[in-house]
């Protein structure tokens, strides 16, 4: 049985990194573009710093997050900058959008917080509010990062650990994949690159993490 899964605490958000846009958004950006994509679903916006990013780039967006902090946040700064977007809160696994909506999709550093049945729920999702051959990026955790091999974490099942560190990801399950698990579960798309990358430092500070970054295509 899947663990319902929570949002993050922003409350105890203390970095700033989450309001800059990641640098793999402007290469995205920019393709989707020239793509002549148009609607695009930031899912898990956060505190809207690729909402924004694409609204101001001409985007139609929709902001979708578990948290009704974020999605007020989202909100908020679309109306400082003078741009229009529509901000949802509700749960990934159920997203509340007609089938084929969106030409892209961003997720980023937001489908790992869930486990192993909740991930197929919202990939199954992300497949039907997607039009066939629109393009989606995500990240998943890797089985290779310190929280998943060594950190001791409770397992949730084979590949879900509940993060227990103090901070706003507290009491949030976090699945991590494999390169077998990124094959089972995208069988149905093609997939343009898949990178495995480690961050050895972020913000001067040793983090050491592991993630997948999935480009792929949806089902035609």
């Amino acid at each position: 049985m899947s663990v319902e899964h929570r949002a993050w605490d922003w409350n105890k958000n203390a970095s700033d990194i989450w309001h800059v846009p990641c640098e793999e958004s402007f290469f995205l950006l920019n393709r989707w573009k020239a793509a002549g994509f148009n609607r695009f679903l930031d899912l898990g916006c956060g505190l809207g710093r690729h909402s924004l990013q694409f609204a101001l780039a001409g985007f139609s967006v929709d902001s979708f997050d578990l948290s009704p902090v974020a999605v007020a946040e989202t909100r908020k700064k679309a109306q400082d900058s003078g741009v229009s977007l529509r901000a949802a809160a509700g749960d990934m696994n159920s997203l509340p959008y007609a089938a084929e909506s969106f030409d892209c999709l961003l997720a980023y550093h937001v489908v790992s917080h869930t486990d192993t049945a909740g991930i197929t729920k919202t990939l199954a999702e992300i497949r039907r509010v997607l039009r066939p051959s629109g393009e989606f990026f995500l990240s998943l955790c890797s089985k290779k990062a310190w929280s998943f091999a060594e950190a001791g974490f409770p397992k949730i099942d084979d590949n879900t650990v509940m993060k227990t560190e103090e901070g706003p990801e507290y009491g949030i399950p976090h699945f991590f994949a494999d390169d077998r698990t990124i094959d089972s579960l995208f069988r149905r798309e093609e997939l343009v690159f898949v990178k495995h990358t480690q961050d050895l430092i972020v913000n001067g500070a040793d983090y050491g993490s592991w993630h997948y970054f999935i480009l792929g295509k949806n089902a035609s």
